[in-house]
């Protein structure tokens, strides 16, 4: 850990930038962070970048092909539907709506999942057994089949369908960060932290939290996975994003009947959505080995 300046002092570098040292230097890991990036970019500025409005309808233009088929006008690049409305422009504004809404979620469980696993983690007694029996009962359900009843509860909506895979999502993140905490408790750096009078926040921070990055990383991004997969499946279900929140689930539901007409309308979002999946894990997968080797 190591290096040396200019003037051939040596320093040592801090453990994140030990960690993004052994990160840069993995080239598959790099690229997947600049694509992370760029859907993030992409996501946020969708409504700037998109040439057309989603919803806006060309008569005179109906299920062009993309512009490398015969048939194609260069003005619309991955040609259009049955009512002329531009598919390059629906599938960035399903992008934004089923990244974000999966990275929003993804927050919002990390957060709330830290603080309620860590507090159940930590406390002992009465409280303590009940939410780890609470705990086990809901994860005895299917979160999809949870997802559903919720937004049956709540009514379908973009929204609501979103709140449904949030509160059947976060019991799983609990789980796992009270594993992790409680596996850490009886180790002997944390119960010579306790001896020495350490509170239980700065247990946390310098006793538990630095040794479980690495299960973390797995963690939040088993959640965002998921968090996309119940997205677009509660979208193709008709649960989601209703005819003016065009989510890539109900995109590929909704194109359906085309399929023999113009395959590239199913085919496009289900390629977004298996590139989301795979960009964001091969970056996860990058940070935990980067992790893993900087604890070594």
């Amino acid at each position: 850990m190591l290096i040396n300046n200019e003037f051939n002092e040596q320093k040592i570098q801090s453990p994140l930038q030990y960690i993004w040292a052994i990160f840069k230097g993995k080239n598959i890991a790099v690229i997947s962070m600049w694509a992370v990036i760029l859907l993030v970019l992409i996501t946020l500025f969708c409504n700037y970048i998109i040439p057309y409005p989603p919803t806006l309808q060309h008569p005179e233009m109906l299920l062009l092909p993309p512009y490398w088929a015969d048939g194609a006008n260069p003005a619309h690049l991955l040609g259009t539907d049955d009512l002329g409305r531009d598919t390059f422009s629906r599938l960035l504004k399903g992008l934004q709506l089923t990244l974000g809404g999966a990275l929003t979620i993804t927050i919002i469980i990390s957060m709330l999942g830290l603080m309620v696993g860590a507090t159940a983690a930590l406390t002992k007694g009465v409280k303590a057994s009940v939410m780890h029996h609470l705990l086990d009962a809901l994860l005895t359900i299917p979160t999809l089949l949870t997802a559903l009843i919720l937004i049956v509860l709540f009514g379908m909506s973009y929204e609501n369908s979103l709140l449904a895979v949030l509160l059947s999502l976060l019991p799983q993140f609990i789980r796992g960060i009270y594993i992790c905490i409680e596996n850490e408790l009886n180790k002997q750096h944390v119960i010579a932290l306790r001896l020495d009078g350490a509170t239980n926040l700065r247990l946390l921070r310098f006793g538990i939290f630095p040794n479980i990055i690495e299960p973390l990383v797995t963690l939040v991004n088993r959640v965002f996975t998921m968090a996309v997969l119940e997205i677009t499946t509660l979208g193709f279900l008709g649960f989601g994003a209703n005819l003016e929140e065009l989510e890539l689930g109900a995109l590929i539901a909704k194109s359906l009947d085309l399929v023999y007409l113009s395959p590239y309308l199913v085919l496009f979002p289900g390629i977004a959505i298996f590139l989301i999946i795979i960009i964001f894990n091969i970056f996860s997968e990058g940070v935990r080995h980067a992790v893993i080797e900087g604890e070594e």
